[in-house]
């Protein structure tokens, strides 16, 4: 494949994602937070002049070549391993067939390429061969991370994994991180060096996900007069489904919630959930503990609609066993409806205990059903303060602050935020 257009002098930085294409739909397989993470970004620097290029694994024998994602933006699909949809353990062996393709679109390409941002371990290798091919800076994120994974009891895909995160960060990629809880996590475990990570908070659209009335919605579903608790996210063992089921049937028993309460899951199975059948598991523990008139599984849904069903929704549950960031949390926030999440990671500089939200230590259903509990039955004048007080928090959190802190480790001068009237 040969580059078939120019961006002329204008920089471009490359962001290499083996993983999961920012085209790709969200809450299906391994699609979620790093698809947006990656296309928000993208977006930014276009907005501000900067051109991206995304290099994702061909998974489809008909997808294209190269699709546009935005102003100056666009995804390069190069050939890796058969072109179609791979399970997770499958991946790292294609990781040398899309070096090799990356290597040689950059060498036919008439690009300045200015940097080099891999993201996810499995784009960790290529990320370093290609930043030093070209002489550039190297930036890695790595959204998850396997020795935090373990940690919660997950093995986080085996040795092969922790070896190859552990050589990215030995081999002086700049870490680009989530949380300073992150940087201390890469530091524990990884031996980061002092001052090798640089804490970017990832940020939300604030106009896609702000309050919005959706009763109409609601009256369609058939919702009107309940409760609603909503789950985003994919269907595995990680994020804590099983968790939220049993604290729904704890709730359940509550004397001013009831039959009045129901529970939405939105989100398709991860190649992890299908191993382990998690769709089967959650049927038979729903129909198990008498709740099957009561919980829906709405599968994935695109982003328009997910941002209604957050507003949708009295209360977004997020039980995972760990988060780096834990952008549902942020994204029901900025639509004003409260979350109780699990007080890990990512989870616990989004959420502000007491203020817009409750967060659970461990993994107690009853505790789960306490605190949901105190959301759903607050009265009109808390529930608004804690609405109102969500939203505020998720102010704080744009892509804009995140792409301010990116740009000088892209080599670009603060003076490029002004471009789109925007200010460093």
């Amino acid at each position: 494949m040969t580059a078939p257009h120019s961006a002329g002098g204008e920089p471009t930085i490359a962001f290499i994602s083996l993983h999961a294409s920012p085209l790709a739909r969200l809450g299906n397989r391994e699609n979620g937070g790093l698809n947006v993470y990656v296309r928000a970004v993208c977006e930014e620097l276009g907005a501000r002049g900067v051109h991206t290029d995304v290099f994702v694994r061909k998974s489809d024998p008909d997808q294209p070549d190269e699709q546009a994602m935005g102003p100056r933006s666009r995804v390069i699909a190069v050939e890796a391993g058969p072109p179609r949809p791979l399970a997770k353990h499958q991946l790292p062996l294609t990781r040398q067939e899309y070096l090799e393709a990356v290597r040689r679109y950059t060498r036919g390409a008439r690009r300045r390429y200015i940097a080099v941002h891999s993201h996810y371990w499995l784009s960790g290798e290529a990320g370093a061969a290609l930043a030093a091919d070209l002489e550039l800076p190297w930036l890695h994120t790595a959204h998850t991370l396997a020795a935090v994974k373990g940690e919660a009891g997950f093995d986080g895909d085996g040795p092969e994994r922790l070896l190859a995160e552990r050589r990215t960060v030995a081999a002086g990629a700049r870490l680009v991180v989530n949380t300073g809880g992150e940087a201390h996590a890469l530091h524990h475990h990884y031996g980061a060096r002092p001052g090798q990570c640089v804490v970017a908070p990832p940020g939300v659209d604030l106009v896609r996900f702000q309050p919005r009335n959706a009763e109409r919605l609601r009256r369609r579903m058939g919702l009107d007069g309940s409760k609603v608790i909503l789950f985003a996210g994919r269907l595995e063992p990680l994020k804590g489904p099983d968790t939220l089921l049993d604290a729904f049937s704890v709730l359940k028993g509550h004397p001013q919630l009831g039959g009045r309460t129901k529970l939405l899951f939105v989100g398709e199975l991860s190649s992890e959930g299908e191993r382990v059948g998690q769709r089967r598991e959650m049927l038979q523990r729903t129909e198990g503990l008498g709740l099957t008139d009561d919980v829906a599984f709405l599968g994935a849904q695109p982003q328009e609609r997910l941002a209604l069903l957050y507003c949708l929704a009295d209360l977004v549950v997020v039980p995972s066993h760990t988060e780096s960031f834990g952008l549902v949390a942020l994204e029901a926030q900025a639509c004003g409806t409260p979350v109780v999440a699990s007080a890990v990671g990512g989870l616990r500089e989004v959420v502000a205990d007491g203020r817009t939200g409750h967060l659970v230590d461990g993994r107690d259903p009853q505790q789960y059903a306490a605190a949901m509990a105190r959301v759903l039955t607050a009265d009109r004048a808390a529930n608004r303060a804690m609405r109102q007080a969500a939203r505020r928090r998720a102010e704080r959190f744009t892509w804009e602050r995140t792409v301010d802190v990116l740009l000088p480790e892209y080599g670009l001068a603060p003076a490029w935020a002004a471009v789109a009237g925007r200010q460093g």
